[in-house]
């Protein structure tokens, strides 16, 4: 005997030996449809699983950026600083042993910026030897070049415009966070 549904009696099912309410896929068919709300909950399980899996992923993204700035706004801060008080006081305020300010932390810059801020730094650290060169002989009364007051004046001249905008600019790409790099 099959599992049939007896007409008089709508919705209920019942043994009944007539061929014609028979349902047409029998156990079987009642196995699969009890499957279905298991594979709904599945399906929509995967749903939302992949919707945190890609939030997940915007936020180790974002913590990503914010661990690099964090790391790199210290550079741009001490370069900027090292720029501003050479415009404000000279290169010959503070000793820095044999090496220029900038040596500390251009080994970090090369791997948290990149080659073009580490060139920056070598061009701003050149920049500063020439100039503490020219402050040092000019301190202590030694021949001047003939070039002197024109190398000075350049030179001071560029840390002002680097103090003032240049930095900024360059750093901007690796601190903005609109346009990161």
């Amino acid at each position: 005997m099959q599992c049939t549904i007896a007409p008089a009696r709508m919705g209920k099912v019942e043994a009944v030996g007539r061929e014609d309410t028979q349902m047409p896929c029998g156990p079987v068919c009642l196995s699969l449809i009890q499957g279905i709300p298991a594979g709904l909950v599945a399906a929509v399980a995967t749903v939302i699983g992949a919707k945190i899996a890609s939030h997940q992923t915007t936020v180790a993204a974002a913590k990503l950026k914010l661990d690099l700035f964090d790391k790199r706004y210290p550079i741009f801060l001490d370069t900027w600083k090292i720029m501003s008080e050479v415009v404000s006081k000279g290169t010959r305020e503070k000793n820095y042993g044999l090496g220029t300010p900038f040596n500390n932390f251009m080994p970090q810059a090369r791997f948290l910026f990149g080659e073009d801020i580490e060139r920056y730094l070598s061009e701003a650290a050149n920049k500063w030897i020439d100039l503490h060169t020219i402050e040092s002989v000019s301190a202590e009364g030694g021949p001047r070049p003939a070039d002197y007051p024109q190398k000075r004046t350049d030179l001071f001249r560029w840390f002002k415009e680097e103090a003032d905008t240049g930095i900024k600019k360059r750093f901007d790409p690796y601190l903005d966070f609109e346009k990161w790099r």
